[in-house]
């Protein structure tokens, strides 16, 4: 969300004050009572490593740096495999299926990465990072096993939060305990993320409703339960009449800020993350109930181009003209899909410039903090950490919106990832941050990202 020194408040009161309602004492704590549960980090499991442990070791020892020392490691050890068809079935990547204890070659390449970003060493990022996959799987099991009772999930680097609308289930704490951080678990919210993402998305309709805006992103912070617009307008909004009553009830609130600009699609100019001219390629799709590909990029891309030249990296090579099958801007985000051409599709994506790897999974709506990564053909790869999830912006729904602008024009429907996981397809900007199309929405066309 753009800083208060670049948008406004609107009318005097018109921002209603953030009610923390179940909203942890500080930092890291849930706060006191009986639908409270904290569990302290001493009490939960930590990751046994024995392998990165003597990597460490003989770094410190050689004098070299740990990112070094791991990455001969991998590059040694992916020297003695011989090649598996039957693994990697359509045909070798540049990241090895080597594992370093519980961490794949993938996933050390994008700790690397975030570690280099974010000015921490690679032991620091393992720490802080590599139970991203636990986490994700628990939250995953929490909002579909208790979708009218969770409230939402929140990833920090060393803990963890879980929000529910009454009581703890037992079933959470029971998960919890897998995860080797500290974890709270707040219930008596009031409400579940389901119903504050109900009333972000009717706040939504309400402001786009009203001819004084232009465009608005609405969005929603799971532990204040605030419903936050940003619009543009032309006159101030009557925030206390945007909620609807329901929502007021249950403690849900609501704040408006003017802005310049709502949104920006990046569009100036297919292995996933190949070159489609203006745009960046994402995943390549699988229907579901058939043998039938696709190759997935962003709606926007495919608007006014009903074909495309798909282009390979140069150490690969290649193109093909490819035909628009389907394009969507709207409730299913920004998404669409293309013929393959004369090109064979696989469950490969370029992660960097001429790297390739593969997707092994698709995640579901990714949770707040978690780290994930993104290549454009502009920008390259980089990544950033989830700040919003399930963002309605103008006629969009169920966005993701990372913590800063990592990208610029022509990444538009790249590969957002972790590891080999695929998470989405790159939109562009809202509220002046990064922003993507969780992938699973491609399941809403009965297709899904075609993973090994």
């Amino acid at each position: 969300m753009p800083s208060m020194s670049h948008a406004r408040h609107i009318g005097a009161g018109a921002v209603l004050a953030l009610a923390l309602i179940g909203l942890p004492a500080g930092a890291a704590s849930a706060e006191p009572g009986a639908t409270s549960v904290t569990l302290t980090a001493q009490e939960q499991p930590k990751p046994a490593r024995p392998t990165l442990e003597a990597i460490k070791q003989r770094a410190a020892q050689d004098g070299v740096p740990l990112e070094q020392a791991v990455k001969d490691y991998v590059s040694a050890t992916a020297a003695k495999q011989t090649f598996s068809a039957a693994a990697q079935p359509d045909g070798p990547v540049d990241t090895p299926d080597v594992m370093v204890d519980d961490l794949h070659a993938g996933e050390i390449e994008d700790l690397t990465r975030i570690a280099a970003a974010e000015g921490i060493g690679l032991a620091a990022a393992i720490d802080a990072i590599s139970w991203q996959p636990q986490f994700e799987k628990v939250a995953a099991e929490l909002e579909t096993g208790f979708p009218a009772e969770f409230a939402g999930a929140v990833k920090e680097d060393d803990s963890a939060w879980f929000g529910f609308k009454g009581d703890v289930p037992a079933k959470a704490v029971e998960l919890a305990r897998t995860l080797p951080v500290r974890v709270d678990l707040v219930g008596g919210r009031g409400f579940s993320e389901q119903e504050l993402s109900a009333a972000a998305t009717a706040t939504h309709a309400t402001v786009l409703a009203d001819p004084a805006v232009k465009d608005a992103a609405t969005s929603y912070d799971v532990r204040t339960g605030t419903v936050i617009v940003e619009a543009q307008s032309s006159a101030p909004l009557a925030t206390p009449d945007l909620l609807p009553p329901q929502a007021r009830a249950a403690g849900i609130q609501a704040q408006v800020v003017l802005v310049d600009k709502v949104s920006q699609p990046e569009d100036r100019y297919m292995r996933g993350g190949g070159s489609l001219g203006n745009c960046t390629s994402g995943f390549n799709l699988k229907y579901i109930h058939s043998n039938t590909k696709r190759h997935g990029t962003a709606g926007h891309c495919a608007q006014d181009y009903a074909t495309r030249t798909y282009s390979n990296h140069s150490t690969h090579g290649g193109s093909t003209t490819v035909k628009r099958v389907w394009w969507h801007i709207g409730s299913w985000g920004d998404l669409s899909y293309y013929t393959v051409g004369s090109k064979t599709p696989g469950r490969t994506f370029y992660h960097d410039w001429n790297k390739t790897r593969y997707a092994d999974d698709r995640s579901a709506m990714p949770s707040i903090g978690t780290r994930i990564c993104h290549f454009g053909i502009t920008s390259g790869g980089s990544c950033a950490k989830v700040a919003r999830r399930d963002v309605s912006s103008g006629d969009m729904r169920h966005m993701v919106v990372m913590d800063k602008d990592i990208s610029e024009p022509g990444d538009s429907g790249g590969p957002w990832y972790y590891a080999g996981t695929a998470y989405g397809i790159h939109f562009g900007q809202i509220g002046g941050k990064s922003a993507f199309t969780p992938a699973y929405l491609f399941q809403n066309r009965g297709y899904d990202v075609w993973h090994r």
